[in-house]
């Protein structure tokens, strides 16, 4: 009988890892957007202001590249890149 409550614990667990999980992705993943937000005056963590992110890009283009590929929504991208990202 303590072999059948072991077992049944342990699917219990295993459930409520699961069930969290899927929450997890269902819920996070989706506000995950709001770490870098798509229209503002910077390109998220990397500038803050339109002249300082081109004094920033000039020098750093490649992560700004990077940034404008995973935010091509972003406006400032498509003024600094011509909507290339």
């Amino acid at each position: 009988m303590q072999k059948d409550a072991k077992i049944g614990i342990i699917i219990l667990a295993l459930a409520i890892s699961a069930l969290g999980f899927v929450f997890y992705m269902n819920v996070y993943e989706p506000l995950k957007f709001l770490d870098n937000p798509l229209f503002g005056e910077g390109l998220g963590n990397l500038c803050v202001s339109e002249e300082n992110c081109r004094n920033f890009c000039h020098t750093n283009r490649g992560q700004c590249n990077e940034y404008c590929q995973e935010n091509s929504s972003n406006e400032l991208c498509n003024i600094l890149f011509g909507g290339r990202g």
